[in-house]
C-alpha cells in the first residue's frame, strides 16, 4: 500500500479528493494525511512516512513550491506531485525544476489521477540503482556543442544499462528512461529557460510509451539526438564574445524587435563594425540570423498557441503580414496555415 498526503488550503477540495474513485476502488493507494498549508504538511512529513504527496501550489503561510523545496532538501517524501490551476503552469514547470515528480491540473480528472498514481507506484517500486548516475551527469553539459559520437556513446551506455537491469519488466524500463529524460529536462530548464520560446518542453522530453521493450535502447538514443538538435539550433560557434553575446540577446528577446543599430548601441560598438564581424564570424548577415530566429519562434507559436497569423506577424515585428507569409514559406517550404494544419494532424496522431 502507498501512503498519500493531500495538501490544499480548501477543506472542501480535500474532502472531495479523498472520495475520488481511485481511492475507493484501488486499495493500494490510501490518503492517510492531509494539511491546509505547506508548514503543516512539513510537520507531518517530519513525523510520518508518506510515499506520495500531492500539494496545491497557491497556499497561505507556505506555498507548494516552498514545501517542495524543503521536502526535497530534507528527503522527506520520494514522490511529490503538484496541483496546478491552468493559470499556474509556469509555477508547475518551476516545480519540475525543483524536483516534483509531475503535476496534475485542477479540476482533477479521476482517470488522469489514477494513471499518474500508477506511474508514481512504478517509480517507487523500480530499481533505479546502477543506471549510470555518473553518465547522466556527463550527458547534461555534453548536449550543447559536444561531439555527436560522444553524446551517442553516453546515451547507449545509459539506455543499454537500464534495459539490461529491467529486461523482465518493461514498465520499469519506461519509468527509468522517463526519469533520465526528466533530469535532462530540469537541466535544460535551469540553464536555457529561453528555449521554451522555441520548442515544446513537454513533448520534447516525453517518452513514447507505445515503443516495444526491445526497441527502447535505440529509441532513447534517437530521442537524445533529437533533443540535442533542438538545443543546438541557436548555438554559435564563434571565437568572438561580442557575437556570442549579440546572438544570445536576439534568441532571448526575439519579440523585442532588436535592430542592428540597437544591438550595436547595447554593446557599445559601431554598427558597421558589428555588421562586418557578424558576417565574418557566422557566414550570414545580422538580418538573416534575426529572420532565422523569428521563423523558429513563429513555428512554436503556430504549433502551440491559438494566436492568429497576423498577431504572430505583428508580435515578431512584421507589420506587413504578406511579407511575413512570404518569408515563412521561403524558410519552411510551407505557408503558415499549412504548417499549423500539419502540426494539428501530428498532434491528433
Amino acid at each position: 500500500m502507498y501512503t498519500l498526503m493531500i495538501v490544499d488550503d480548501r477543506e472542501i477540495f480535500r474532502r472531495h479528493f479523498k472520495r475520488l474513485s481511485v481511492f475507493r476502488d484501488n486499495s493500494r493507494f490510501q490518503v492517510r494525511f492531509e494539511a491546509e498549508n505547506g508548514q503543516k504538511a512539513l510537520e507531518i512529513l517530519r513525523q510520518e512516512q508518506v510515499n506520495i504527496m500531492i500539494t496545491d501550489i497557491r497556499m497561505p503561510i507556505m506555498n507548494g513550491l516552498e514545501l517542495l523545496k524543503k521536502a526535497r532538501e530534507e528527503l522527506l517524501c520520494p514522490c511529490i506531485v503538484l496541483l496546478s490551476e491552468y493559470a499556474d503552469f509556469s509555477f508547475a514547470k518551476q516545480g519540475i525544476v525543483l524536483g516534483a515528480f509531475d503535476y496534475v491540473v485542477k479540476p482533477v480528472d479521476p482517470a488522469a489521477l489514477e494513471e499518474l498514481l500508477e506511474r508514481c507506484a512504478a517509480y517507487l517500486d523500480a530499481d533505479l540503482q546502477g543506471i549510470g548516475g555518473d553518465n547522466v551527469e556527463r550527458i547534461l553539459p555534453a548536449l550543447i556543442l559536444k561531439n555527436d559520437d560522444y553524446v551517442a556513446a553516453i546515451s547507449r551506455q545509459i539506455s543499454s544499462r537500464i534495459v539490461e537491469l529491467n529486461k523482465e519488466y518493461p514498465q520499469k524500463i519506461q519509468i527509468a528512461l522517463s526519469q533520465v529524460l526528466l533530469e535532462i529536462k530540469r537541466h535544460v530548464m535551469k540553464k536555457s529557460p529561453h528555449m521554451e520560446l522555441y520548442c515544446d518542453f513537454d513533448t520534447l522530453f516525453e517518452l513514447d510509451r507505445s515503443i516495444r521493450a526491445e526497441d527502447y535502447a535505440q529509441y532513447f538514443c534517437d530521442k537524445i539526438a533529437h533533443i540535442r538538435v533542438e538545443l543546438n539550433k541557436f548555438s554559435v560557434r564563434s571565437k568572438s564574445e561580442l557575437i556570442q553575446s549579440v546572438c544570445n540577446m536576439i534568441v532571448k528577446n526575439i519579440e523585442s524587435n532588436i535592430s542592428l543599430q540597437s544591438a550595436a548601441n547595447m554593446h557599445f560598438v559601431n554598427k558597421a563594425y558589428l555588421s562586418h564581424l557578424f558576417k565574418q564570424e557566422l557566414g550570414i548577415s545580422f538580418v538573416d540570423y534575426m529572420t532565422f530566429v523569428k521563423i523558429e519562434r513563429a513555428k512554436k507559436l503556430l504549433s502551440c498557441s491559438s494566436r492568429k497569423i497576423y498577431e504572430i506577424s505583428e508580435l515578431l515585428g512584421y507589420s506587413d503580414i504578406e511579407y511575413f507569409r512570404r518569408v515563412f514559406k521561403q524558410a519552411t517550404g510551407l505557408t503558415a496555415t499549412e504548417f499549423r494544419q500539419q502540426g494539428s494532424v501530428e498532434v491528433q496522431r
